[in-house]
């Protein structure tokens, strides 16, 4: 059975998420995987050497679960009508997995038939970013001073972003 599998990775709050939703509303029958629904539990996330939770590296995420639970896709899709020759429509399960690593972990490479790397200017990222630190989310538990969010974000989530893009395109 053919399948249609999009990757969509890029810095984390660039749009991933958003994206992938508006597609699958566009796509019936469309299924979307999100690498954020893989996070080991907070027992098991290292910390930097400030005690700050490292949630932006690979480590962090249980890709195993992830590649489990894309198989099971792969096994039993659901269906989209797609176009593929501009008149008639073949069905083609399609599969939208989204996530911040994507691309950085190799198992996945294999998978894709289109990829797409999604990047923010590092101001935007640093207001999104600063947004998301102010919610009462389970990933930041603790509440932080405008200069501590500003040292995160440079620190440690713009600079491994910066840090995994070239890897990507070797």
């Amino acid at each position: 059975m053919n399948t249609f599998v999009i990757g969509i990775g890029g810095v984390t709050n660039g749009g991933k998420t958003t994206l992938a939703k508006n597609l699958q509303k566009h796509l019936p029958n469309c299924s979307v995987i999100s690498q954020d629904d893989f996070f080991k539990p907070e027992s098991e996330i290292e910390t930097d050497k400030n005690g700050f939770l490292q949630y932006d590296v690979l480590e962090a995420l249980n890709m195993e679960k992830m590649m489990s639970t894309i198989s099971g896709w792969m096994e039993s899709p659901r269906h989209s009508l797609v176009s593929t020759d501009g008149e008639n429509a073949e069905e083609i399960p399609i599969l939208i997995i989204e996530g911040f690593l994507l691309f950085n972990y190799k198992p996945l490479d294999t998978i894709w038939n289109r990829s797409y790397f999604l990047t923010i200017p590092y101001e935007e990222c640093k207001r999104r970013r600063r947004w998301v630190l102010k919610l009462p989310l389970w990933i930041q538990k603790i509440k932080f001073t405008k200069n501590e969010e500003s040292n995160i974000i440079e620190q440690c989530v713009y600079v491994i972003f910066r840090k995994g893009k070239p890897q990507l395109f070797m």
